[in-house]
């Protein structure tokens, strides 16, 4: 998979080479070295006598497996993420704040088509979003 320029750009200027995957809602997430370490030290604050705690912990980050672009910006992922991620052809790169995420096609559609549905019927949800100022 070919890493958006705009993202191959961002690692060039920070130095970091290397990028972190990990599986979540059903596609994976990708974080820069240094935005894993973040999420590592928020993870780190969370109660290690929680039972679902850890059993969230040996999923996300147990899942996670960092990765290096090549010369031309692509990456490898790993059969289990593609598989739990439902990867096969056709994909979706999605940039979020601190993070981007890699869809199938399918299962994007789905989430989409579903939010806008929810926001449509939902007047609370609609009125929420109407609130956010951006």
């Amino acid at each position: 998979m070919n890493i958006p320029s705009p993202y191959r750009d961002l690692l060039k200027d920070t130095g970091q080479e290397s990028l972190i995957i990990t599986n979540f809602d059903n596609c994976v997430y990708g974080y820069s070295a240094e935005g894993w370490e973040k999420v590592e030290r928020e993870l780190s604050k969370l109660p290690s006598t929680d039972q679902d705690i850890n059993d969230f912990l040996r999923y996300f980050v147990g899942g996670s497996v960092e990765v290096v672009p090549d010369k031309q910006g692509r990456i490898l992922i790993p059969p289990s993420l593609r598989a739990y991620a439902g990867l096969e052809k056709d994909i979706v790169i999605i940039g979020m704040i601190k993070r981007f995420e890699i869809w199938s096609v399918d299962r994007w559609t789905d989430v989409i088509t579903r939010f806008e549905k929810k926001r449509q019927e939902d007047p609370v949800l609609a009125q929420r979003i109407a609130s956010i100022e951006f």
